[in-house]
């Protein structure tokens, strides 16, 4: 399967170094290695056009829980999160911000400024798989004017898009917000558009974690494509869901939405993972303004008894929107004294401290701001809608884990997400075909972000593919049991070497930091 989402042909696929040199339907001769596919798929690589690999690539630089489920390019700076730029006098707000969210540093802290320190930074130690890195909008921002809540004045701006500009001229493929998060949440949609230009201009990609998915979802959706439509760049809505009981049933009237817009001629997409929860960090139960200043401002808030009444009635309103207290489970907590909690509800929280739950959250987060939490916010039946459209491409969310290290519960979709659209959307639930849910995952991905040699098996391409059974490719991951690779990825190559083989890495760093050329 090429990953057109054209029919399925059998053939014999050679590889010399790191490209695919010869398709045919029998390849004469003898190689180096031969691998019998018979009753096998051989497909492209996956690639994540949505990750956080990111967050942790320094403490797990083979990247597992990515390469065993087939994917070999993770497009990483997402929800305007991110390693770059870097502002010497900004470096320890940007560290906060990104710890805030799990990030990792590696053992000597960030020692580079802008993307090409990053990417040499990543190469000179090594990677198990591809990266495609964008800008993200919160560390342009912090670089520029740190985490003040407020318009950026016009020499502030003006300096954004220069370095936007200058990291787009160093590879980067585009640039990401995450306008639920601090200090993208405290953009104008007229700042946006302005950076937006830059981007078309480079023919890069805008992804958008858009202002809201919940009460807010169209009008969100609404200013995503006023930004394509007055910038004219390339639009990704990151991880399309309806969330809170409220927008249940709304899936495919939000793919409405982005399908008149491309009958419009603005040229937007989306993506999704696969699962009816989301995860991120508990601090988004906080109201917006709570987060002016950066984590140690934020942390003064949490223990103002002038404050607290506030806080609590509109984390009461945030908690409402995605669910209850049933519905929200901790995952990654930094602090010791509360570590004990991961894996169990707010509800459980609440009930232990006998609280209500609003007032366990600020306890929670007054402990340890950056623990993480999943959210059972979603239906079913829009997930399954938005899986079908030929427009939403497979994008994970996830991070690149090691179970072997593992020890806090996690969202599954870091282990699982290829694999469950292949076991559940395809093969159970018959939602789409098989060549269909490889486009998705291939073709697809790697013609929103402007690859020209990846994504499919084509004479010249690099030499990223995945082997799987059909009949028996499954994740294993669970929320119950998140730590668990997939079964029926049988090889993994990336760059024309062998990564993976029957779910076991071969100890080959194969990756690289992918810089888009110059246009």
């Amino acid at each position: 399967m090429d990953g057109t989402g054209g029919a399925p042909y059998q053939a014999d696929v050679a590889v010399a170094g790191e490209r695919i040199v010869e398709i045919a339907p029998a390849l004469p001769g003898a190689a180096s290695v031969v691998v019998a596919g018979d009753g096998l798929v051989l497909a492209p690589g996956f690639i994540d056009i949505h990750s956080h690999t990111d967050a942790n690539i320094f403490q797990n630089p083979f990247a597992e829980s990515k390469l065993l489920q087939g994917v070999t390019l993770d497009v990483i700076g997402n929800c305007g999160l991110g390693f770059f730029p870097v502002a010497g006098s900004r470096r320890g707000v940007l560290e906060e911000y990104l710890a805030l969210h799990e990030f990792v540093f590696p053992e000597d802290g960030i020692v580079w400024n802008d993307m090409a320190g990053f990417a040499d930074q990543l190469e000179k130690a090594g990677i198990g798989v591809n990266l495609a890195p964008l800008v993200g909008h919160g560390a342009l921002r912090i670089a520029v004017m740190g985490m003040e809540n407020r318009r950026p004045d016009r020499q502030e701006l003006e300096e954004m898009k220069r370095l936007l500009g200058e990291m787009l001229s160093q590879g980067a493929w585009g640039m990401s917000t995450g306008l639920i998060y601090p200090p993208g949440s405290f953009s104008r949609t007229e700042e946006l558009i302005e950076l937006a230009v830059i981007i078309a201009s480079q023919r890069a990609l805008y992804a958008s974690h858009i202002r809201g998915e919940g009460a807010t979802l169209f009008a969100a959706i609404a200013e995503a494509i006023e930004i394509g439509a007055k910038s004219g760049a390339v639009i990704e809505v990151s991880h399309l869901k309806a969330l809170g009981k409220a927008n249940w049933g709304r899936g495919r009237e939000a793919l409405n939405r982005l399908e008149k817009a491309r009958q419009d001629g603005i040229d937007i997409g989306a993506d999704q993972y696969p699962y009816e929860a989301t995860e991120t960090t508990l601090s988004v139960l906080l109201p917006n303004w709570a987060h002016a200043g950066g984590t140690r401002e934020t942390g003064k808030r949490l223990c103002d008894a002038n404050l607290i009444p506030q806080l609590q009635e509109e984390i009461k309103t945030l908690i409402a929107e995605r669910g209850d207290a049933a519905t929200i489970m901790f995952t990654g907590i930094a602090s010791g004294k509360i570590r004990f909690l991961s894996g169990k509800t707010l509800a459980e929280a609440a009930a232990l401290w006998n609280l209500a739950p609003e007032e366990a959250v600020v306890r929670i987060l007054h402990e340890d701001i950056s623990t993480h939490a999943v959210f059972f916010s979603l239906a079913v039946a829009d997930v399954e809608a938005i899986m079908e459209s030929d427009a939403v491409a497979v994008g994970s969310d996830g991070l690149a884990l090691d179970a072997a290290a593992a020890d806090v519960k996690t969202h599954p979709r870091s282990y699982g997400t290829f694999p469950r659209v292949l076991e559940a959307g395809v093969r159970e639930r018959s939602l789409l075909s098989l060549e269909k849910a490889v486009y998705k995952m291939t073709g697809l991905p790697a013609r929103r972000l402007g690859l020209t040699d990846r994504g499919t098996i084509r004479t010249g391409y690099s030499a990223d593919l995945v082997l799987f059974d059909p009949a028996k490719i499954a994740s294993r991951a669970t929320f119950e049991n998140p730590h668990q690779y997939p079964e029926g990825i049988r090889m993994v190559i990336v760059n024309g070497k062998i990564a993976a083989n029957d779910g076991k890495l071969t100890g080959r760093l194969a990756g690289r930091v992918l810089r888009k050329p110059k246009t």
